[in-house]
């Protein structure tokens, strides 16, 4: 008689066999990865016209290696926290009926969800491991741009931070992408969608840049922890004291998102029609 698998045992086998998929495309990733760091080059001359525009005086404590070095961190944060494809990949499967498939398997397809992207998150940071130390070395050495080490509770930090980004983008994803089940065509809305977490994450500015009055909200958001977050705490901008309130934040937010995960699944199921597939 066959040993039983245990329980989790079927998402293990999706990890690993997406993560050897995904590694027999290595190559697009190394480039993927190098190329990624090209438009760095127009933004450093883009913040450099800035604050020279000001005397390199700080920009609300910001100054213009500060501005540099976020926008290089910003890469790793959001190497976690950007699921691509996600969103449409699942209004997809239930429009067209694609999610009959995964319904009749003994499996969760929020589980499902995760494991596929995470297996795309373990074969990029394989990768980037390899080719992003060369990068900052050359920003270190040729800017000397990183000014501050961050203390042993700071790096913990970060990498929780991190495991906060992922667990929020893949979440936020997964609601809006079963929008699906309500409306029948939301592709202008994943795009604006998009734009909108793209600016509230702080990819697009440092959040405490923007108006005070905006910057207080947008703190107290789940979005900046995609983005903004990670990259204040490794560059020592989060004082050591505020540090577990701001994780505690975090961690709060994923909560809450998981359990709207949860209701939106099961109350789209409920009009969930099946055609096609």
């Amino acid at each position: 008689m066959a040993a039983r698998k245990p329980p989790l045992h079927k998402y293990w086998v999706i990890l690993s066999t997406r993560t050897q998929e995904d590694m027999a495309y290595r190559a697009n990733y190394v480039f993927g990865a190098i190329f990624r760091f090209l438009p760095l080059v127009t933004m450093i001359f883009l913040w450099y016209a800035v604050y020279a525009g000001r005397g390199m005086a700080p920009i609300h404590g910001m100054t213009f290696k500060d501005m540099i070095v976020y926008n290089i961190l910003m890469y790793i944060a959001r190497g976690f926290s950007s699921v691509p494809g996600t969103m449409s990949d699942i209004s997809k499967d239930i429009k067209d009926g694609l999610l009959n498939r995964y319904l009749i398997k003994p499996m969760d397809y929020f589980g499902y969800q995760v494991m596929y992207r995470l297996a795309h998150k373990l074969v990029f940071w394989y990768i980037a491991f390899l080719t992003f130390p060369f990068v900052f070395w050359i920003m270190s050495v040729t800017g000397h741009y990183f000014t501050h080490w961050p203390t042993l509770w700071e790096w913990l930090s970060f990498i929780v931070s991190l495991v906060v980004a992922f667990c929020i983008g893949i979440q936020f994803c997964f609601v809006i992408g079963t929008l699906a089940f309500w409306f029948l065509e939301i592709s202008t809305f994943l795009f604006v969608v998009m734009m909108l977490e793209f600016f509230m994450s702080g990819q697009l500015i440092p959040l405490n840049i923007l108006p005070r009055a905006l910057h207080q909200v947008l703190f107290l958001s789940p979005f900046g922890y995609e983005g903004y977050w990670p990259c204040m705490i490794l560059m020592g901008k989060v004082p050591q004291d505020h540090l577990g309130p701001v994780l505690g934040r975090g961690f709060l937010w994923v909560g809450v998102f998981y359990g709207v995960v949860q209701v939106m699944w099961r109350a789209g199921l409920k009009r969930y029609s099946a055609v096609g597939g």
